[in-house]
């Protein structure tokens, strides 16, 4: 059997001008959501994406007993939150709206948060310019908290940036992906396997996450998202597979091109999450939670160039959304 390849800190390295541009993305992300309440007229201060929230799910994790490395859970069943949103930066209708659905997964152990997941619908990311990417943050934000002309001239550099990238999307492993996607983008919201957008530590072995629900129907019954949501938990459980795929070789299974599916390496099942409760979507307490994945233990860290991002942008929109509401 292939060896697997093992976490250094090398994947993560960003360059001086990469964290200069991260300094002016976390400034742009405070302005944003300092702005939120009024640019998404609501009386409090939401986050930078995935505003709009379908529903809060309350379950347990069980750790697979037969998975090699179970001893990273603390425990073989733990406590898990779920919070199924949607990817845009602002509220959006539940009528008219890209099937872009987030998968934020929670677990921890009486209250101690052994992982964040933030997972998502779609299993790449077209951009793997970390410069390129963080500009077209920076103007994306700018343009939401700008007045009009801002909003003009912040609207070319998007466009500008996006020309700039978009030979990115027509890797044929993205445009295969994408074209599966459209196939079952109006299947029910819980019927998505739901994945990590980059690569995780387990243990110091690198890894892809997905999960995947059992015995769930695709058709829609509701229009409403969070109606068809609650109307299927009226008869039905809930129970997804978390499962893992192995880094053995870097040009089969790339760390830094998220526009790639990861090939030869089978998923593996490491744990079920059981759903038992669903919460109110509107309940401020879990709306005042943050998902960074850079709060889990470390031998679930993050990794990857673009993943590192997320630690100084969850972490500004998190601070701005607790500062805003004292």
């Amino acid at each position: 059997m292939a060896s697997k390849i093992k976490y250094n800190l090398d994947f993560d390295s960003l360059t001086s001008k990469e964290l200069k541009l991260l300094e002016k993305a976390s400034e742009a992300i405070k302005k944003f959501v300092s702005k939120s309440d009024k640019i998404n007229q609501v009386n409090y201060k939401t986050r930078d994406a995935h505003v709009t929230a379908y529903s809060t799910l309350k379950g347990t994790f069980v750790a697979n007993k037969n998975f090699e490395e179970h001893p990273i859970f603390p425990k073989q069943e733990l406590d898990c939150l779920i919070r199924i949103s949607n990817a845009h930066m602002k509220l959006v209708s539940q009528k008219r709206t890209i099937p872009a659905y987030g998968f934020s997964v929670k677990i921890s152990d009486d209250n101690q948060t052994i992982a964040n997941f933030p997972m998502v619908n779609f299993p790449l990311f077209p951009i793997n310019n970390v410069s390129r990417f963080l500009k077209i943050f920076i103007t994306i934000n700018r343009f939401f908290a700008g007045n009009i002309l801002q909003k003009f001239w912040n609207l070319i550099k998007i466009i500008k940036n996006f020309i700039l990238v978009s030979p990115a999307f027509f890797h044929p492993s993205f445009i295969a992906e994408v074209s599966k996607f459209l196939k079952k983008r109006n299947n029910f919201i819980l019927s998505f396997d739901y994945h990590s957008i980059g690569v995780y530590r387990l243990g110091n072995d690198l890894v892809k996450l997905k999960l995947v629900p059992k015995n769930v129907r695709t058709k829609v019954v509701e229009k409403h998202i969070d109606h068809s949501i609650q109307n299927y938990f009226k008869e039905n459980e809930y129970e997804l597979e978390l499962m893992v795929q192995y880094c053995y070789d870097l040009k089969k299974q790339p760390v830094n091109q998220l526009n790639k599916m990861w090939k030869k390496s089978d998923f593996v099942l490491i744990g079920t999450i059981r759903i038992t409760e669903l919460i109110d979507k509107n309940n401020q307490w879990v709306e005042n939670l943050s998902f960074n994945p850079f709060e889990n233990i470390e031998e679930l860290q993050p990794v990857g160039r673009i993943q590192k991002l997320r630690d100084e942008t969850y972490k500004a929109s998190f601070t701005t959304r607790k500062n805003n509401d004292l």
